[in-house]
């Protein structure tokens, strides 16, 4: 088992040498809570989150603190985290009980939350393709004003090829978040109803701008010369955002440049042979950009579910706006970190499609200091 476990060791630092550049690391961190009898759950919870604490101060998180009197007059002390890293996932590996405390060890992977290493898939990222914008230079030739939808439909339909990205075609529907062509639905959907573009919390929108311009760049020729040759570019640009509060969380461009002929030289008859054939042109301007949907495809497994904390008619409790079709499950983390409330980590006590219930690990948190926070899930 030694020697097994000293193998795996060596293949962890052989497979994970990005972990040093990519400014992500391990720590193993033990945090502790004082014994409450009758509450041994919570005894358990207080001192995870003392651990949680701990390894994000790991990470370089500011702490500042200030104190208060509760409603029994007694004098507590609190702490801010002001987090410079997140902790991406952790493990329990190890819980006991010493004299009157309860001690739970952790092993967590702490770094920035831009990096992919140790980040969790979604189960799945629904994103709905809003008709994209398209800019067509005068001098374009006439037959390019239809690459823009080829290459945005070839770009939909490998993106549909991901298990983990589920589509939802709106392409006739210009994406504009202050219309009422877009309904937040809590309870299903799938369906386009009246062009009227249904959604639910977490889903994504998918906003794509081309622009197709002819541009003529100098090449030199064998006779120690430069002749102008005429070229066909397209530049492209898709901006990933959360729908339910317009935040962007993927960008990316990218150019394709064609040459669409002639090659001006003394005989006429090289300069009408040296114009490409128009099928090839197409063909090779729509695959430049097969790249794009793996690259959206790996970004979107690696970002966060990311909400906003809300009251519950459960006491000492909020509700957030993910669910199920989420991957939130019973027994999920998520932690709440913020420059003017306490660091806390929130349980997820019950779930339904669309909605979550969550309670602080420390049931001594104030819960209304949370109502219109930010809470991050760390596991889904």
């Amino acid at each position: 088992m030694i020697k097994l476990f000293i193998k795996l060791s060596v293949l962890l630092f052989i497979i994970f040498p990005i972990l040093v550049n990519a400014q992500v690391r391990f720590v193993e961190v033990t945090g502790r809570s004082v014994i409450q009898d009758d509450s041994p759950i919570l005894s358990k919870n207080t001192a995870l989150e003392d651990a949680l604490y701990l390894a994000a101060l790991e990470g370089g998180a500011k702490v500042s603190g200030y104190s208060l009197i509760d409603s029994f007059s007694n004098l507590r002390e609190e702490v801010i985290v002001q987090p410079a890293s997140g902790i991406l996932d952790y493990t329990i590996i190890d819980e006991m009980i010493s004299d009157q405390h309860y001690e739970v060890t952790i092993r967590a992977l702490i770094g920035k939350n831009n990096d992919k290493i140790g980040c969790k898939s979604r189960i799945t990222s629904t994103l709905i393709a809003f008709q994209p914008e398209i800019y067509i230079n005068q001098n374009s030739p006439a037959w390019s004003q239809y690459l823009p939808n080829q290459i945005y439909k070839n770009m939909i339909d490998n993106l549909s090829n991901f298990d983990e990205i589920e589509i939802i075609n709106a392409t006739d529907t210009k994406l504009n978040i202050n219309n009422n062509k877009l309904k937040l639905n809590d309870f299903d959907y799938n369906v386009l109803t009246g062009n009227v573009v249904n959604y639910k919390p977490a889903d994504l929108s998918l906003e794509t701008k081309f622009l197709i311009e002819p541009v003529q760049n100098l090449y030199p020729t064998n006779l120690s010369t430069e002749t102008l040759e005429e070229h066909l570019k397209i530049t492209t640009e898709i901006i990933i955002k959360d729908i339910s509060n317009n935040k962007e969380i993927f960008k990316t461009s990218k150019e394709a440049l064609s040459f669409i002929g002639p090659r001006e030289t003394i005989f006429n008859s090289i300069n009408i042979l040296s114009r490409p054939k128009r099928k090839k042109i197409i063909n090779s301007l729509i695959s430049a950009f097969d790249e794009i949907p793996l690259e959206i495809n790996e970004n979107l497994k690696c970002v966060s579910l990311i909400t906003i904390a809300q009251p519950s008619n459960i006491e000492n409790a909020i509700n957030v706006n993910l669910g199920t079709n989420q991957g939130i499950s019973l027994g999920n983390l998520a932690l709440s970190e913020s420059r003017d409330t306490p660091f806390s980590v929130f349980e997820v006590i019950d779930v339904s499609p669309n909605q979550s219930k969550l309670m602080p690990l420390n049931l001594s948190r104030n819960i209304e200091n949370y109502y219109g926070k930010t809470i991050t899930f760390m596991e889904f």
